[in-house]
């Protein structure tokens, strides 16, 4: 039996901004996250990540996945969005981001 519950207190946006980067590329806006297991047990996440502009408004966004995370474990990671995701606007114009949603799922033992 999979458990699914809401978690965003689990996905923490750790740094953004524009940067280069070795795998986004040179001036690419990058998010560096990471995310804390704080479960019972081994849980997978999903979480989307919200770029917004000046005024707070939605431009898009990207999701990101851990596996498998042990309790009491952190994943640390970044990424970038891609044009395509940009939806309201241009890269160029984000100047921030949020976690919008995060969900743990789990496998019963």
């Amino acid at each position: 039996m999979t458990t699914l519950r809401r978690s965003p207190q689990d996905v923490k946006v750790t740094k953004s901004g524009f940067e280069d980067h070795e795998m986004w590329g040179p001036g690419a806006y990058v998010v560096h996250y990471e995310v804390t297991n704080q479960g019972r047990g081994a849980a997978s996440y999903c979480a989307e990540l919200e770029f917004l502009d000046k005024d707070g408004d939605h431009l898009g966004q990207t999701g990101i996945t851990v596996d498998k995370l042990g309790r009491g474990k952190t994943s640390k990671g970044n990424t970038a969005p891609l044009d395509a995701e940009i939806t309201n606007g241009k890269i160029r114009d984000i100047r921030s981001v949020r976690v919008s949603t995060a969900d743990q799922t789990t496998d019963a033992q």
